[in-house]
């Protein structure tokens, strides 16, 4: 049995028979993997899709913190002098 997959660019393809998994191009470029291998790369995606889901974005952490100063209770005393 055959599982195909169809995407804008590529197609994917699994024999069962074979057990070999194809990644067709769209200028029917063909890379063929053996079962060992197709289960290297599967785990190389799901590693790489983990990294990025997991990743915190610095970006927001740090618009975070700055917001927390400014509505400190401390900041509001700007105007009182220490003698």
């Amino acid at each position: 049995m055959q599982i195909k997959k169809d995407l804008k660019f590529a197609t994917f393809e699994y024999d069962e028979v074979t057990k070999s998994f194809k990644i067709i191009n769209e200028d029917g470029t063909t890379v063929v993997l053996n079962k060992v291998y197709a289960f290297a790369f599967m785990r190389f995606v799901v590693r790489m899709a983990q990294r990025n889901w997991l990743r915190t974005r610095s970006g927001s952490t740090k618009k975070e913190e700055s917001n927390q100063d400014i509505n400190s209770a401390s900041q509001m005393n700007f105007l009182e002098r220490e003698n």
